[in-house]
């Protein structure tokens, strides 16, 4: 189904409306996270995105892809709260993972994410933003181009310079 035709049924009732932002927040949310680091910020910045997406939904265009426009209402929720609080902070998840890991393999999986999630919220904002939608949204060049407002090249250098940086926060020492 076409982008301009979801927002349509989207908008032709209360009940479609509700049923679209049940579709997408789950979407809002893991961009959230990733973005803060932190659940309670991810758990705000969804419930105000979700809130602005509701609100200005009519007022999408078909130009570009939906999934993009929504990124940048996240994104743009993101950078006004971290304005506002001036201090990221990461909280580390709660839920371990069912699995057939032994116990030892499984703190080892959760120490490894968890070190993955605090270098990844320590990067600057622009370099976390291109990496949470390139690798975790699987969003192409362009897509990340039109939800930050980037030219294609500012989204590679970002990635780039992104990653090397992520190496090195992660892994310690120069970049490879």
């Amino acid at each position: 189904m076409q982008d301009k035709q979801i927002v349509a049924d989207a908008l032709k009732s209360q009940e479609a409306l509700s049923q679209f932002l049940r579709t997408v927040e789950p979407f809002i949310y893991q961009t959230a996270y990733y973005l803060t680091g932190k659940k309670v910020d991810a758990e705000d910045v969804t419930q105000e995105s979700l809130w602005k997406v509701c609100r200005s939904l009519n007022q999408f265009q078909g130009e570009g892809s939906l999934r993009g426009w929504i990124h940048r209402v996240v994104v743009n929720t993101f950078r006004e709260q971290l304005r506002k609080r001036k201090t990221p902070t990461v909280e580390l998840d709660e839920a371990w993972q069912s699995s057939d890991l032994s116990v030892e393999e499984q703190v080892e999986t959760r120490l490894t994410e968890q070190s993955l999630y605090q270098a990844i919220a320590m990067l600057p904002v622009n370099y976390r933003e291109v990496l949470v939608l390139r690798h975790v949204h699987d969003m192409s060049y362009q897509e990340i181009a039109e939800a930050l407002e980037l030219t294609e090249a500012q989204v590679k250098t970002r990635l780039f310079r992104g990653r090397e940086k992520l190496r090195t926060l992660f892994y310690g020492g120069d970049p490879v």
